[in-house]
């Protein structure tokens, strides 16, 4: 009967393993970064060269995520992409974007460590600049935010995107090529209720794994 017992408990181990990696979608090559090992989880986050208007309302902007990535040669072979933003109505998808897994590390899209894990993300410096788009080209243009670098909205009607109040106020923008605080919150930019420039998101991905390789079966040997 122990040893009943002790084949149960150890079986129990690679069901655990399982199960903690189940939620996550095997990354393509292109998005594994060096130095991880198959099982590995992680996420990607990349600054968009999809440039929109800033006054428009939270569906278009939760909708610009598939829209970015489905265009993009790095990232259109995942769904569940999520932006990044704070909007005027009060919806805000920063913090939040992770579900509840916030321990994994962040790369940007050509494989450089941006965060250890989402309260790193949030915590007034990266280990390095966002940076990059899509394709993992670089990109060096303002990215529309609304939000602190701690995750936070800017006040509702003040900043944050979308502009439905109507105040002759800016929206938030973060600088992509920034490792501190400036990646989220750098300038404010257009004016009127934010119609006045069009510039792209961050777009962060849902928790990505390093596949393990398939073992190819040979065929059986004649006698």
């Amino acid at each position: 009967m122990k040893m009943l017992n002790r084949i149960k408990s150890v079986s129990a181990i690679p069901l655990t393993i399982f199960a903690m990696n189940s939620a996550a979608l095997d990354a393509p090559a292109g998005l594994v970064p060096a130095g991880l090992s198959p099982g590995d989880t992680f996420f990607v986050i990349y600054a968009s060269d999809n440039l929109v208007n800033g006054a428009q309302t939270s569906a278009t902007y939760i909708g610009y995520a598939a829209t970015s990535a489905t265009s993009g040669s790095k990232t259109n072979t995942i769904a569940g992409w999520t932006t990044l933003f704070a909007h005027d109505d009060g919806t805000i998808t920063t913090t939040s974007a992770f579900g509840g897994v916030t321990n994994r590390p962040i790369y940007n899209t050509v494989g450089t460590k941006v965060a250890d894990d989402r309260a790193d993300l949030f915590d007034n410096t990266l280990d390095a600049a966002i940076g990059f788009d899509e394709d993992g080209d670089a990109v060096a243009a303002s990215i529309w935010t609304g939000f602190f670098h701690d995750g936070s909205a800017l006040n509702v009607g003040d900043d944050t995107l979308g502009g439905a109040d109507g105040v002759n106020d800016g929206c938030a923008t973060g600088s992509s090529s920034s490792a501190t605080g400036a990646w989220a919150l750098n300038a404010l930019s257009g004016g009127a209720g934010c119609a006045g420039a069009t510039f792209g998101l961050y777009v962060l991905s849902p928790l990505l794994t390093v596949p393990t390789p398939i073992v190819g079966s040979s065929s059986p040997q004649s006698w």
